[in-house]
């Protein structure tokens, strides 16, 4: 069973597409089913202007165990580093258990994730 959370993540077109590109050499070859990828959406998708948001519910979000969950963290620095925006938010079972992020110049995104709704689509 195991602890459960809700992530969803925000940022540029450009920036989903370099996820997936990264996600999946991360994933060649391990034998694992990738989170996302050029050949997998991920539970939640949604497109506005240039910008996406995506996610997951009611996963085991295990940073530093779990090699899917890695490569999709290792993809989140890689855009970071080349200067493109995104948000994080992962909600978990507990009323206190709330992780948020953002990068770069996150204010451009035409979409947000919050703690407090989890999504808001501007």
């Amino acid at each position: 069973m195991g602890y459960r959370s809700e992530v969803k993540i925000a940022t540029t077109c450009e920036g989903y597409d370099q996820m997936c590109k990264r996600v999946d050499a991360l994933s060649e070859g391990s034998g694992t089913s990738p989170l996302m990828g050029s050949r997998r959406k991920p539970d939640f998708f949604e497109e506005s202007d240039g910008c996406v948001v995506f996610g997951w519910d009611y996963i085991k979000w295990y940073e530093g165990l779990l090699a899917d969950v890695d490569n999709v963290a290792d993809a989140l620095n890689e855009i970071n580093e080349c200067g493109l925006p995104y948000e994080f938010c992962r909600i978990g079972e507990s009323w206190d258990d709330i992780e948020f992020r953002a990068s770069c110049n996150n204010e451009e995104l035409a979409v947000h994730v919050e703690p407090s709704v989890a999504i808001e689509i501007v």
